[in-house]
């Protein structure tokens, strides 16, 4: 059964294409075929793709497509979605209308932020579109906060610190225990080098794998309800 996962964050530069890059290239590295549907007008995936393809780099097992209206997402998804085993749909870093439709379609939408506000009022907002989606449509779509572009420094500000009784306490989803810390690795990606998978393994690279194997692992554990999110509630 395909799984559909979506990043969402309204706010934008949020990391939602990097972390989509990173799942696929990991779900791709475990034999899955995974499709990445660019809905994003800044183009960044299909960017990324191209320079793939024009360096070599394409990486096996992942497709990628654009589509930037709901009817051509919704047209994709019933032609062509059962055939793979991931899809991960990449949105717009603004409110639009697209989101509705892309939650109709997802099992987990990831709400990336880094710490700031107003990133955390834009997951926030994500949550809220969630469960009213899912309300109207009967639906059981999960959610999580992922925090991106962690570093040192960052980990030592209030916002920080106060992002778990937030995201957990006060608003009541779920927060990823994963966290993307900022590393170089992940911008030289983009270039279109292929996948993290893909990239010889020195010691920063090891330590980025890592760090994608635990997030998809906790995905797997958020899909299977191992954990609680209770999005729909």
């Amino acid at each position: 059964m395909t799984v559909v996962i979506a990043a969402i964050n309204g706010k934008g530069g949020a990391g939602k294409t990097t972390a989509l890059m990173n799942i696929a290239g990991e779900y791709a590295l475990r034999g899955g075929s995974v499709a990445m549907i660019d809905m994003d007008a800044r183009n960044n995936l299909m960017k990324w793709w191209t320079d793939c393809q024009e360096k070599d780099a394409q990486p096996e097992g992942i497709e990628v497509y654009s589509h930037k209206t709901a009817r051509g997402l919704e047209r994709w998804m019933e032609e062509s979605a059962s055939t793979f085993d991931h899809v991960l749909i990449d949105t717009p870093g603004e409110d639009t209308s697209i989101v509705d439709p892309v939650i109709a379609s997802a099992d987990l939408v990831i709400a990336p932020i880094q710490p700031s506000k107003r990133e955390v009022l834009g997951a926030i907002d994500c949550f809220e579109n969630v469960l009213r989606v899912n309300e109207a449509l009967g639906r059981n779509c999960r959610h999580g906060v992922l925090r991106t572009r962690i570093n040192v420094t960052v980990r030592h500000t209030e916002l920080y610190r106060k992002i778990r009784p937030i995201i957990e306490d006060k608003v009541g989803t779920y927060l990823f225990r994963t966290e993307v810390f900022e590393r170089n690795v992940y911008k030289d990606i983009h270039n279109g080098i292929g996948t993290l998978q893909m990239q010889e393994v020195t010691e920063a690279v090891a330590k980025a794998r890592r760090e994608t194997r635990a997030l998809v692992e906790e995905i797997g554990e958020v899909l299977t309800g191992k954990v609680a999110t209770e999005p729909a509630a």
